[in-house]
């Protein structure tokens, strides 16, 4: 957080209480519009704070020290990644070229995201990824947005790499496909935010280039990755399991029913590609069940 304060204008830092900074989990500035800070329970606007288009490029020059041309790729994304792991959205005038996305003219809005470390929150539920003979189920952890699936999957990632003893597993080669550089949060080629000692990471690469890469030249026991739901996630998934590689990804999505509104997740579900589903709460960090695809039942709920 002190990363972020640090690169903020002094009005908008000064305004922001201890308290604040250690609940904000989003700040939003948004030209002509108050400063607002999201935690977990409320939104806080700033009424005295109006946002000018001068914070909006003090604070993107700041981010990018002096040099936005080196976040080009970044941004052409629609965000950067900053130093700590936190990500920053972009949004306003946008620049097409020959009908491709080449960045923006001027930006009207910052969505600083704070990336958060809550180790051991997946360690209650890590007995519900591990067969009895020591494998790894092929798993699908479904939440809504901010249910925490990041920051759950990112301490799934750590556990497994790193081993632990209940129950006990001994630890894993980790492939880490970080599509769009939030679970390493990998800053000037150093990961930022820990993901176990056995992970490689592929930060801010295309799932299917992280996935053929790492089958041919990583060896991993298992891959990890974040969001599926678009038309190549099948053909990846399917070549992962047939080279006997394990998967853990994530979905968005407040149940089973939700997710297979999207029919490309709605294909992989029934062709059976997982073994469980991990189910979050609203409440972050929470699962609210976990389903059995092989038993066609669930093996856990917050209600017993």
């Amino acid at each position: 957080m002190i990363n972020i304060l640090n690169n903020l204008s002094k009005k908008i830092k000064n305004a922001i209480s201890v308290k604040e900074q250690k609940e904000a989990v989003e700040i939003r500035l948004r030209v002509n519009s108050p400063l607002l800070l999201k935690t977990l329970k409320k939104d806080i606007f700033y009424n005295d704070i109006l946002i000018s288009k001068g914070d909006i490029d003090e604070t993107i020059a700041n981010f990018t020290k002096n040099s936005i041309h080196a976040f080009e790729k970044e941004i052409n994304n629609g965000y950067i990644t900053v130093e700590g792991g936190h990500r920053v959205g972009i949004s306003g005038e946008c620049i097409y070229e020959k009908n491709v996305l080449k960045g923006f003219k001027n930006i009207t809005s910052l969505n600083i995201r704070i990336a958060r470390e809550f180790h051991g929150c997946s360690a209650k539920y890590l007995k519900y990824l591990i067969t009895s003979d020591k494998n790894i189920y092929n798993t699908l952890i479904i939440g809504p947005p901010l249910s925490g699936k990041t920051t759950f999957i990112r301490d799934i990632t750590a556990n497994l790499s790193d081993g632990f003893r209940n129950p006990y597993f001994d630890g894993c080669d980790i492939t880490l496909i970080d599509e769009r550089g939030e679970l390493g949060a990998v800053y000037n080629g150093v990961p930022q935010l820990y993901v176990g000692r056995r992970t490689d990471v592929f930060s801010n690469c295309r799932k299917s280039d992280g996935f053929f890469m790492s089958i041919r030249a990583m060896s991993p026991k298992v891959i990890i990755s974040d969001e599926l739901g678009s038309v190549n996630d099948f053909e990846i998934i399917q070549y992962a399991l047939k080279s006997g590689i394990k998967i853990i990804t994530t979905a968005h999505g407040g149940s089973l029913d939700d997710v297979k509104k999207n029919i490309f997740l709605k294909n992989i579900i029934e062709k059976n590609f997982f073994d469980r589903a991990l189910i979050l709460n609203k409440e972050p960090l929470k699962i609210k069940e976990v389903f059995d695809f092989q038993r066609k039942r669930v093996v856990y709920s917050d209600l017993d």
